[in-house]
C-alpha cells in the first residue's frame, strides 16, 4: 500500500508539472481576442462589438466564460455595443486577489467598462449566477442601468427552496464536489490529447478550475447579497423549459429536472415580480443554457429592451 501511495503521488506531481507546462505554453502561442484592462492590480478580459448605445453587458453563469454568447453578441451588435466578459480567474482573465463576493464582482465590473472606455447606461443582461451580480451591480449603480434580463436566472432564496438534485444542494456538498474536481488529473488528460489518444479540443484550464469553484463555495453568500426589488425598470425574465432537449428522454436527468422543474418556474414568476415593468417569457426548447437552445428568443428579448430605452431617451 505505501507502494501504491508512492506511486499515486508521483503520478499526481506529474500530472500537474505537465498540465503546469502545457498551460505556459497556451499563454506564449496565444493571444486573447479582446482586451485586458487592469480593474485594480489585476487585468480582466473583455470583448466588445458593435456600436451605439445602450451597451449591453452580459454577465455569464457560474464558472462561465464570455466566449460562450459570441452567437447573441453577433447578432445585437447590429444594433448596439455589446459586450462579453471574463470574470476573475475565468476565461482569459487574471485570478482573482480576494474571496469571491458579488459586491466585488460588481466593483469588478464596473472598473472594467470604466476603464474600457465603455460608458453608461447599460442593458444588463445576467445568466444564472450572472443575475444575482446584476442585481447586485444595480444596487450599487442604480443610476448607470436602463434595463435587466435575467435569463434563466439564479434566485437568492432557491437554497432552501428547490428540490435536492445535485451533490451540491447538499450540506457540505459543495465542499466535496470541489474536492473531487481536483482528483481530475488534467494533465494526463492533456497528455492523452497530445498522443492523439483522446479527440477533445480542451482540456481545462487550472486557474479556470479554482476560479469556477471559488465561485461555487461562494454561491450562498452571494445570494445573501441581494436585496431588495427594482421599482420600475425595464425588466425581462427569460425562463428555460420543463423538458431540457439536451438530456435523453427517460433518462435520470430528465426525470429529477421534472421534479425540479416546479420550483424553478415558481422563483422565476417572482424574479418577474421584481420590477413594476417587466415580461416574462417562456422557451419550448431550452435547457438552462437558453441562449444556446434557443438563441433567437434570447436575441429578441435584449432587442425588445434596448428599444425601450431608446424610446424613453436613454
Amino acid at each position: 500500500m505505501g507502494r501504491l501511495a508512492a506511486a499515486a503521488a508521483v503520478l499526481g506531481l506529474a500530472s500537474a508539472a505537465y498540465q503546469a507546462l502545457g498551460e505556459a505554453w497556451d499563454r506564449r502561442k496565444t493571444t486573447p481576442p479582446g482586451r485586458l484592462v487592469d480593474v485594480g492590480g489585476y487585468r480582466l478580459h473583455i470583448m466588445s462589438a458593435g456600436h451605439g448605445t445602450p451597451a449591453v453587458v452580459v454577465i455569464p453563469a457560474l464558472g462561465s466564460p464570455g466566449s460562450e454568447w459570441l452567437g447573441v453578441q453577433q447578432a445585437i451588435s447590429q444594433e448596439t455595443e455589446v459586450c462579453l466578459y471574463d470574470r476573475a480567474g475565468l476565461g482569459w482573465s487574471d485570478s482573482p486577489p480576494r474571496r469571491r463576493t458579488a459586491a466585488a464582482m460588481a466593483g469588478e465590473l464596473h472598473a472594467l467598462l470604466s476603464g474600457a472606455g465603455i460608458m453608461p447606461p447599460y442593458v444588463l443582461v445576467g445568466h444564472s449566477m450572472g443575475g444575482l451580480v446584476a442585481r447586485v451591480f444595480i444596487q450599487r449603480y442604480p443610476d448607470e442601468v436602463v434595463a435587466l434580463a435575467l435569463v434563466d436566472s439564479s434566485h437568492p432564496g432557491q437554497k432552501s427552496r428547490l428540490p435536492k438534485i445535485e451533490l451540491r444542494n447538499y450540506r457540505g456538498g459543495k465542499l466535496l464536489e470541489s474536492a473531487l474536481a481536483w482528483t481530475h488529473p488534467l494533465g494526463l488528460r492533456r497528455l492523452a490529447r497530445d498522443l492523439g489518444l483522446r479527440e477533445s479540443a480542451s482540456v481545462g484550464r487550472s486557474q479556470h478550475r479554482r476560479a469556477a469553484y471559488g465561485e461555487l463555495l461562494a454561491f450562498d453568500a452571494i445570494c445573501r447579497e441581494v436585496a431588495g426589488g427594482l421599482g420600475d425598470l425595464p425588466l425581462a425574465v427569460v425562463t428555460s423549459s420543463e423538458l431540457d432537449p439536451n438530456q435523453p428522454t427517460g433518462s435520470r436527468a430528465q426525470r429529477a429536472r421534472r421534479r425540479f422543474y416546479p420550483s424553478w418556474a415558481a422563483l422565476q414568476d417572482e424574479l418577474a415580480m421584481l420590477s413594476a415593468n417587466s415580461t416574462h417569457d417562456v422557451s419550448n426548447r431550452a435547457g438552462h443554457y437558453v441562449h444556446r437552445d434557443d438563441p433567437e428568443l434570447v436575441i429578441s428579448v435584449i432587442t425588445a429592451l434596448i428599444a425601450q430605452a431608446r424610446q424613453a431617451g436613454q
